[in-house]
């Protein structure tokens, strides 16, 4: 039995990463393979309802060490921030007989334990602008120690390979391993009324959604744009956006210019801004939507599209390469600098695509959600079981 521990220290803000645990250690537990056991080591401040959820389908151990503000995690910080100590973390995974730990955020090597990293993307090489202060040098150098220090590394995307075999000076970077995760939908996305979400938030039957925190190069304002363009054309369509009102990356920001164009081109009504709410609504307002917008900049692989693809929704998004890559079926692309584009295709299907549940796609999609998500797990399982047999003598 190989004791694959996966060490959640990014914190529960972080719902991209915390959705992308929950897609992966679901599809290991799809692809029942007997020979690995999953441990989720993760803060204490996990919601109850995400517990259970993690639970049934891996062991679960919440630790002082990962919730942050606890003196545990100060001291832990400490150690780490001085001496680079992860003295606290081993003891921890020793005590738990880990053989592996997977996809934390620690680059050093954890004396025989072995260790698989998970990098996202490569977002700084392609938007340094909204990286104020970041050192791209150091976080290259960081990148480097990481491929270094792991005995294996995934990313999720060929975009991404790319990048990260520029960075580690790589033409094809050893032990690097491209995994695409899946999302996972079925289990949230009818487990909420759909009227009763559109009553609660006072929405109408007919709207695009556009699922996505509000970070720069998330891009809302071309769909704010695009909305308005319609708006002139005596086209009253309605888009709903859900996600976290500030970027982390800069906590005091607000999306002012954005939410100042709201209010200019009188599109309150048109523009409809839910903030952070429950992610079984969000994925109920998704079922009943005419089509997922996702107009960002950038991805490293997308959840929103992959979302999307587990329930059979249409796709209007950017033509940017990892969207292409993910290849939703039927979907439209758009320059993503382009208003009227945007607005062309959601003009396109509000007049021609019906909102609301689509069984037959439904049906369609779940049937592929099933392959593809015991793929994703077994992928995975491959990997922890070459990164668990012993490399031969002399090998690198």
């Amino acid at each position: 039995m190989i004791r694959v521990g996966f060490w959640f220290d990014y914190g529960l803000v972080y719902s991209g990463g915390l959705n992308y645990f929950r897609n992966l250690l679901h599809a290991i537990h799809v692809a029942q393979q007997g020979d690995v056991k999953t441990i989720l080591f993760i803060g204490k401040d996990l919601p109850e309802a995400l517990e259970r959820e993690f639970a049934r389908v891996t062991e679960v151990i919440k630790l002082d060490l990962l919730t942050r503000g606890t003196a545990t995690w100060f001291v832990h910080r400490s150690l780490y921030r001085s001496i680079r100590s992860q003295l606290l973390v081993e003891r921890i995974l020793r005590k738990n007989r880990i053989d592996i730990v997977s996809h934390a955020s620690m680059v050093e090597q954890l004396s025989g334990i072995k260790l698989i990293s998970w990098i996202p993307d490569f977002q700084y090489l392609h938007l340094p602008q909204l990286f104020p202060g970041l050192d791209f040098d150091k976080r290259s150098t960081e990148i480097r120690t990481i491929h270094d220090g792991s005995d294996a590394v995934i990313v999720s995307s060929q975009d991404a390979l790319r990048d990260f075999a520029h960075v580690v000076r790589e033409p094809q970077p050893r032990r690097t391993y491209v995994l695409p995760f899946v999302s996972q939908t079925s289990a949230h996305d009818q487990s909420v009324n759909l009227q009763t979400v559109l009553d609660k938030f006072k929405l109408p039957q007919r709207y695009f959604l556009l699922p996505n925190q509000f970070w720069e190069h998330k891009n809302h304002q071309v769909a704010f744009e695009a909305t308005a363009l319609l708006k002139r054309q005596g086209i009253e369509t309605t888009v709903v956006c859900t996600g976290w009102m500030r970027d982390p990356r800069n906590p005091s920001s607000k999306p002012i210019d954005s939410l100042a164009f709201v209010e200019r081109e009188q599109l309150e009504a048109n523009v409809r801004l839910l903030g952070s709410i429950d992610y079984a609504e969000v994925l109920s307002l998704m079922r009943g939507s005419i089509a997922v917008l996702n107009p960002s900049f950038f991805e490293g692989w997308s959840s929103s599209v992959e979302e999307a693809k587990s329930m059979g929704k249409p796709v209007i998004v950017s033509d940017i390469p990892v969207h292409r890559e993910q290849d939703p079926p039927g979907a439209r692309y758009f320059d993503p600098r382009n208003s009227a584009e945007l607005a062309a295709a959601m003009k396109a299907a509000w007049e021609t695509w019906p909102a609301g549940v689509h069984d037959e796609n439904e049906t369609t999609a779940l049937e592929g959600l099933k392959r593809r998500t015991a793929e994703f797990g077994r992928r995975y399982v491959e990997i922890v079981r070459e990164v668990a047999t012993p490399a031969p003598k002399g090998a690198p």
